[in-house]
């Protein structure tokens, strides 16, 4: 059996976290329970944190390279999305 990299663990973690997102915030539109949604809040919350804790390392290791973008640059792109939502 050939043993996992960190890249691909990383990689697996990432999804396993999306994957918490994504039901979490299913669990928020159909809870009526203040404590239910509380509670999911709360993992919400530290699953952004992990989440971020993740891509960090993968950043800092070159498992993850982000381009830098300008501020005219970032612009572009929220202006581009806001006339696609329109």
């Amino acid at each position: 059996m050939k043993a996992l990299n960190d890249k691909f663990m990383m990689q697996d973690v990432l999804a396993h976290l999306r994957d918490l997102m994504t039901q979490g915030g299913m669990a928020i539109q159909h809870s009526n329970c203040k404590n239910m949604r509380a509670v999911v809040e709360n993992v919400t919350k530290r699953t952004t944190e992990n989440q971020f804790l993740v891509f960090k390392y993968m950043n800092e290791n070159n498992m993850y390279p982000i381009k830098n973008v300008t501020d005219q640059e970032l612009c572009e792109v929220i202006n581009c999305h806001t006339k696609q939502a329109n």
